[in-house]
């Protein structure tokens, strides 16, 4: 900011590192709407309660049940009840994984851009870059993982597990592979439990190119035409939808072309619905039932293991998620910040670090889906 000396002769002296951090303070709130509204899954979790904080602690962790209380009978007048302590209740725990980079701001640039108002334009620029960077690895990383350039192999796929351990954030083919039994990428564990032992720790998963089932599937179904994409949908969406509450997935993600596919399925009934604030937005969306349909460039194939925009990527996936249970949760003060500028000790330019701290996470599996092997060729 500046300031004026208040003896003669005036001085006018400008402090560019308070200037910058006051100005990258008060973007910050633009800078964290930016992030969720920067995509159409992003934004849809944040809509519908799919991120959530945690103040520290060692690991992220997730309460849950596995199991109902049994002491529950009929009675009559005067007759026991049973009176024993309860098990079924345990935790997930996630370890936090953090993503930074860093704003600089050279001397030359300064100099270059001498003046409050063109400083806070080279600011401006400065953080609109990072805005981008930052919202594109989040995105990616919570969708498809990281790629480690290893080819696919065996029934489940590489490039849908948190490949540097604690490093990488947990995509959704973490939680909903192809293979939801064991995957002997992660000794079948989520969350430190083990999905092989427990079938209470496992999503439902359908393979739509077979009325065969793959191995842990729920169900099957050969698709080939809009009418059986349709019902393979709403079977999913039904089979998440069962156990107590009878909560339904109110959120899925789709590949672009299968997104289409179902959007031409339904253009044949002249009607649908969306969410309006998600298409106030920009972006466009479909109902399924209770559920908004949402579709990423970034999706991959995990019955071929094939990353979006491969040329192998011909085998449609659809995550289907309940926000309720499946969440980012970020450390609340790590929360997408921005740290203020200082001088950088081995450059000329001071710099300002945007940090993030968090992980995806889920506390019951079986209020999530996947559905695999969507042909892309549907046409009618």
């Amino acid at each position: 900011m500046s300031t004026l000396g208040a003896s003669a002769p005036s001085q006018h002296t400008v402090n560019y590192d308070s200037l910058l951090s006051t100005t990258l303070m008060a973007y910050k709130p633009v800078m964290y709407d930016n992030i969720f509204k920067a995509n159409a899954f992003m934004a849809a979790m944040r809509e519908y309660g799919g991120v959530d904080t945690q103040n520290g602690g060692e690991r992220i962790q997730r309460l849950l049940m596995y199991e109902a209380n049994d002491t529950f009978k009929t009675y009559k007048g005067y007759d026991v009840l049973i009176v024993k302590p309860q098990e079924g209740i345990t935790s997930a725990f996630y370890p936090w994984v953090e993503i930074g980079g860093t704003i600089v701001i050279s001397r030359r640039e300064e100099r270059q851009n001498s003046g409050e108002a063109a400083i806070m334009n080279l600011l401006k620029q400065k953080i609109s870059q990072a805005e981008m960077s930052i919202k594109q690895q989040v995105n990616e990383r919570l969708i498809v993982g990281e790629v480690n350039g290893t080819a696919p192999t065996g029934t489940f796929c590489p490039y849908m597990e948190p490949i540097n351990g604690e490093y990488s954030l947990n995509p959704l083919g973490y939680f909903l592979p192809k293979a939801n039994a064991s995957d002997p990428a992660v000794g079948g564990n989520v969350g430190n439990i083990s999905r092989a032992t427990y079938a209470w720790w496992r999503p439902h998963t359908a393979v739509l190119d077979s009325a065969t089932k793959d191995t842990g599937n729920s169900f099957a179904v050969a698709v080939t035409t809009y009418k059986g994409l349709k019902v393979a949908l709403n079977r999913m969406y039904n089979f998440c939808t069962r156990g107590a509450g009878g909560e339904a997935p109110n959120l899925a993600v789709l590949d672009q072309v299968t997104y289409e596919t179902y959007e031409n399925a339904l253009d044949q009934d002249k009607r649908y619905y969306q969410d309006e604030k998600l298409a106030s937005m920009g972006f466009t969306n479909i109902k399924l039932k209770g559920a908004t349909l949402v579709w990423d460039e970034n999706v991959p194939a995990i019955d071929t293991g094939a990353v979006a925009g491969a040329s192998t990527h011909y085998s449609g996936t659809a995550f289907f998620l309940n926000t309720r249970y499946y969440q980012l949760i970020i450390d609340s003060e790590t929360d997408f910040i921005t740290t203020p500028f200082v001088e950088a000790q081995d450059q000329t330019g001071k710099v300002a670090k945007v940090l993030f701290m968090g992980n995806a996470t889920v506390t019951n599996m079986r209020k999530l889906g996947v559905c695999y092997a969507i042909d892309q060729t549907i046409a009618a």
